[in-house]
């Protein structure tokens, strides 16, 4: 028997009549007024019986199924003869901020049982592509957003997890490393949680993918789905799974998160080997992001600012670059991206451990089919899996979730300043990619040798050793949950 997709009731406040609609993409809530006939309170139908509702009044009076958080009914007593239900959702901007609301509506007690099967088709529509009451592991950083983490948690994203019935566990992280250890010791980690949601900036997913190599079971352990909500200095990870650093708004996401396979890469520096996820970078952005300590009030600006001041000083970071390109020119890569695009989804692993490296470490030779760049005068180098470095840095917009390959981006400081200004400028929009004096790659491994005697390395924003060090990917290693199933990115 098909569950009912109409119900009609009272507003809680003025008994005003209104009939709940189940549409193919939204609860609509209709004035009685609106009519053509008059149903009993109570009435149930899977065909509507209703004029069609104005545009004015459509806007206004729906909530698409994706912010529809949870809906129940609550019995009638001796003292009411009616039910209530309750409906918990996000209001939603365009602009993709969210706050936490509900409505609530008198049902006739002769009709709790259909109320409740009209309840759970709505749940189902409202939860069609992800699971209910998710089981989430929160690492909250204390020290993350200047220290606000926890107080913003409290205040944006815990009253959603609760209305949304999620089942949750909050840890705070005492030190650096600390979610790293969390992660690698837990027992049960992968049977007892849906979601490790990291209530941080982009360190703390930095270690949470680090402990999760280090599990006996580390290929398994990597199907737990990782996400972010925004409460660091640096929130890429949400911003290209949401589409927005708004906490509200990246809480509702996690809720209804999809879960997708992603590429993830090893990482060998000084005998040792990592897990990144989004970036390396050696050179101006680097400098950048670790230099800039000392402008961390500044929000992600300081970002742009330490790169407005490196390039008017004509920083230089001589280096030697081994890569394995696979694509060079812009139309190969716009041509092997539109055939990835649609071909993103989650695989299984036939492992039980990290993959083998292919190519050694960084202390092997560098295999022959590489091409090396040997240069004086690079200003950029920077390497990443996902297309937004920040809010305001498409850097890399060819960049997708599970395509097999790294994107490469080398500027030299030889080229006119205006030209590199220009080429910073574009990539807010991604606009970058078409210059003539920026190298674009498409690659799957790479081996770095600085030849300075000190600087920064940037790995997925943490500092690393000043020291050569060497990078591969794994197809489809990790697990993230994307608000939509994809990055949120216009692409190219």
């Amino acid at each position: 028997m098909p569950l009912p997709d109409s119900i009609v009731g009272y507003t809680q406040a003025d008994r005003v009549r209104v009939r709940l609609l189940l549409e193919d993409r939204f609860l609509l809530i209709d004035h009685a007024q609106a009519y053509s006939s008059q149903p009993s309170l109570g009435c149930f139908s899977s065909i509507s019986c209703v004029s069609a509702p104005s545009s004015a009044r459509l806007q206004q009076n729906s909530i698409v199924y994706f912010n529809v958080l949870w809906a129940e009914l609550l019995p009638s007593t001796l003292q009411s003869q009616l039910a209530v239900l309750t409906i918990d959702y996000c209001k939603v901007k365009n602009d993709k901020k969210a706050t936490l609301d509900r409505v609530s509506f008198l049902i006739d007690a002769q009709n709790e049982r259909a109320c409740e099967a009209w309840i759970d088709n709505l749940l189902k529509r409202s939860y069609r592509n992800t699971i209910r009451n998710k089981r989430l592991l929160v690492l909250i950083n204390p020290f993350g957003g200047q220290g606000t983490a926890m107080s913003r948690y409290k205040k944006y994203s815990s009253p959603i997890l609760t209305a949304a019935r999620c089942r949750v566990e909050e840890i705070e992280t005492k030190y650096r490393g600390h979610a790293a250890e969390i992660i690698e010791n837990m027992e049960g980690l992968e049977q007892s949680y849906d979601a490790i949601v990291c209530c941080s900036g982009d360190g703390i997913p930095h270690e949470v993918f680090n402990g999760l190599s280090k599990r006996t079971n580390a290929a398994a352990a990597f199907k737990t789905p990782v996400c972010q909500l925004p409460c660091g200095s640096g929130n890429a990870l949400c911003h290209n799974l949401v589409g927005s650093n708004d906490l509200s708004f990246a809480t509702l996401s996690v809720v209804k998160g999809i879960p997708i396979s992603v590429d993830l890469c090893s990482l060998t520096q000084n005998n040792k080997r990592y897990i990144t996820f989004l970036s390396q970078a050696l050179g101006m952005i680097a400098d950048c992001d670790l230099g800039t300590e000392n402008m961390r009030w500044m929000g992600e600006s300081r970002f742009t600012v330490g790169l407005i001041m490196r390039v008017l000083a004509g920083a230089k970071y001589p280096c030697r670059v081994s890569v394995r390109i696979l694509h060079e020119s812009r139309t190969q890569i716009r041509q092997v991206y539109q055939e990835h695009k649609n071909n993103q989804h989650t695989s299984t692993s036939e492992h039980t451990q990290l993959p083998d490296l292919k190519y050694g470490t960084v202390h092997d030779p560098v295999p022959e089919d590489w091409k090396s760049i040997d240069s004086s005068s690079l200003a950029v180098f920077y390497v990443g899996k996902m297309p937004w470095m920040s809010s305001d840095a498409l850097f890399f917009p060819a960049a997708l979730p599970r395509d097999g390959y790294l994107d490469m981006v080398l500027i030299d400081s030889s080229i006119p300043k205006k030209e590199i200004f220009s080429i910073l400028l574009g990539v807010a929009e991604g606009k970058h990619f078409d210059s003539k004096y920026l190298h674009y790659y498409k690659v799957d491994a790479y081996r770095i040798e600085p030849k300075a005697h000190s600087g920064y390395i940037s790995i997925d924003g943490e500092s690393f050793s000043f020291a050569p060090f060497q990078v591969e990917l794994h197809a489809g290693l990790g697990t993230m949950l994307s608000r939509t199933g994809e990055f949120q990115a216009p692409g190219i």
